[in-house]
């Protein structure tokens, strides 16, 4: 069942001529460089930060991050500098772009019916802009209004890769806190929004550049529409994206805490912050890999579901910033497992003490849902999720 509706911004809520725009952002970013520190070559250095989004699966820097860097090695600026400089761009000159731009007709009356539906709604927009900007197309969009409505407004400060990469929709659909079965994608690009969503298992909408969003406005008012579409069928290439996704998700939410939120707990009964990256790493290679691994290497093993954790176990570290890496490594190393698997692995029988018969594919996928399961529990430890109650 669709639980939540991912809304891409240009040409879906926001009318974007995407030529004219891009020349007219081109012009005035070398203005801009050229002008104020002198620069040639800062629209080539910006290509460039564009082209190495979600290459560093090590770091996992925001896409604003990694933007930055690329800024200050290409055009020998330092990394303070370069930073200052993009944050100048997007408060000062980027909203000179806005007479190209123009409103979506039917938008707010759409995400105010999602919801109304107790559906969770998200700006999936390709994360390449600060969250000033994209809050400046927001507003140019008659949507300003609605932003502490969505369940997340994707912005390169917040997301660590783009499309259309599916480890965007993957993260993005972590950071909403939903499985991607229970997503709909809307937007009208086929590469950046139709096809990175189906590559995980979301269901998709495409917006056509003549119709606008009057089709979808009238489908959601059948009764049952979120029963209707059957999702993609679980394949094996889903599982990579959504791993590396999940990395970023995790990566973001640790972002958004302090240290001395870490150790804290919402309740007695429950994780702190660091209790819950503990358990994810703490787990990754003794079970998740371990159950893999078993599978590949017996005939139909006996796979045993651990008893979790007590409330009260102690943290592993007490930087939960260190324990992402640690994180990542393993996760990195569980990735090489399934790289290169042919469809006959991939199919290899297990039997399971809850799941009953399962194969390597499902296990794998496991994986994937108790990495979303735990990230939305510190999402919520954090205050940043939707509570579950809206999607009643």
């Amino acid at each position: 069942m669709i639980k939540a509706v991912l809304l891409d911004m240009d040409n879906t809520l926001l009318h974007n001529p995407d030529a004219r725009f891009a020349n007219a952002f081109r012009q005035l970013f070398d203005q801009f460089f050229r002008g104020e520190l002198a620069i040639k070559g800062s629209i080539h250095a910006l290509r460039a930060g564009f082209a190495s989004l979600g290459s560093d699966l090590a770091n996992c820097p925001s896409n604003a991050e990694a933007m930055v860097n690329c800024l200050a090695r290409s055009l020998s600026l330092t990394h303070a500098d370069a930073d200052q400089a993009l944050r100048r761009f997007y408060a000062e000159v980027y909203g000179e772009l806005q007479p190209l731009v123009a409103p979506a007709d039917g938008a707010a009356a759409l995400i105010e019916n999602l919801l109304e539906q107790g559906l969770l709604v998200a700006v999936a927009t390709n994360p390449l802009y600060p969250e000033t900007a994209i809050a400046q197309r927001l507003e140019w969009a008659g949507l300003g209004g609605l932003v502490s409505e969505f369940a997340i407004v994707t912005h390169s400060e917040n997301m660590h890769f783009a499309k259309p990469q599916p480890e965007y929709m993957a993260e993005t659909v972590a950071r909403v806190g939903i499985e991607p079965d229970e997503a709909l994608m809307v937007g009208d690009s086929a590469a950046n929004d139709m096809q990175a969503a189906r590559a995980i298992g979301c269901l998709t909408w495409h917006v056509p550049t003549d119709g606008g969003l009057a089709d979808l406005a009238q489908h959601i008012q059948r009764d049952a529409w979120r029963e209707i579409a059957q999702p993609p069928a679980l394949l094996p290439e889903m599982i990579a994206p959504q791993y590396r996704g999940n990395l970023g998700a995790l990566r973001g939410l640790l972002a958004d805490s302090s240290s001395s939120q870490w150790q804290e707990r919402p309740d007695p009964e429950e994780w702190s912050i660091l209790q819950i990256v503990c358990h994810l790493w703490q787990t990754e290679a003794s079970v998740h890999q371990a159950r893999l691994q078993s599978i590949l290497a017996e005939d139909k093993p006996f796979l045993t579901a651990l008893p979790p954790p007590g409330p009260h176990v102690p943290p592993c570290h007490d930087d939960a910033n260190l324990v992402w890496r640690r994180f990542s490594r393993d996760r990195r190393a569980t990735l090489s497992i399934l790289d290169g698997l042919t469809p006959e692995q991939w199919r290899r029988p297990a039997r399971h003490s809850i799941f009953g018969l399962t194969t390597l594919l499902e296990m794998a996928y496991f994986t994937a849902q108790h990495d979303r399961l735990h990230i939305t529990q510190l999402c919520q430890t954090l205050g940043k999720c939707v509570d579950e109650a809206a999607l009643s």
